[in-house]
């Protein structure tokens, strides 16, 4: 490499900047699972007790948009107790992904899609995020370069070097979900029961960043 093209002298230094919010959306996933003798009857059943589950969150004002189908699933049934494999039937499982833009209906939803899908019920997971973090996440990364410039200066007045302008700036992170631990249909009263403490939401952002050297 010619002198001309090596890469000029520099600093190079990461910060991490946080920023707190409430969070304004639950996400849950929820579904059903079903097993009968033949795939036929396994589907019907789980498409029947979907359809009211999701009846019952639309009822409850959750709008089309908000739910996503996740995971449909077919799989056959098998019993070993004899020390052979023999086919005893199928089992279907069908869920979705719902957002709930009304944050503080969550338990009155959940209970009413659970009592829909009655025994065949099930939530997998529960998580509480915010919509829209782009205002927090600009405050976090106002820190994250806060931090990095305070790093770059200390390193070059040890070094006894001129900080000059930025080079190259690279970030990542974002939002963390707050999970929220729900059991399966079995729990789904002690869920209903239980109160949801939502707490802060944490978005967090790290950069690096290469400074530039100022010739003296």
């Amino acid at each position: 490499m010619l002198p001309s093209e090596r890469e000029a002298p520099g600093i190079s230094v990461s910060g991490t900047g946080s920023a707190f919010g409430e969070p304004d959306v639950a996400v849950v996933s929820l579904g059903v699972e079903a097993q009968a003798g033949t795939v036929g009857e396994a589907r019907t059943q789980a498409a029947e007790r979907m359809d009211a589950m999701l009846k019952a969150l639309k009822d409850g004002g959750v709008a089309d948009e908000d739910i996503q189908t996740a995971r449909f699933f077919v799989q056959p049934v098998y019993d070993y107790s004899k020390q052979k494999q023999e086919l005893i039937g199928f089992m279907v499982q069908n869920s979705v992904t719902v957002k709930f833009r009304n944050i503080d209906d969550t338990g009155k939803l959940i209970d009413a899609a659970l009592a829909a899908g009655g025994d065949l019920a099930r939530v997998d997971s529960l998580t509480f995020t915010i919509d829209d973090p782009s205002t927090l996440q600009d405050q976090a990364r106002q820190e994250a370069m806060a931090e990095a410039r305070r790093k770059a200066e200390t390193l070059a007045e040890a070094a006894d070097v001129k900080l000059g302008r930025p080079r190259s700036i690279s970030e990542s992170g974002g939002p963390r979900e707050i999970p929220f631990d729900v059991g399966a249909a079995a729990a789904r009263e002690e869920l209903v029961q239980t109160p949801i403490e939502l707490g802060q939401l944490e978005v967090q952002v790290q950069v690096q960043v290469v400074y530039e050297l100022e010739e003296p």
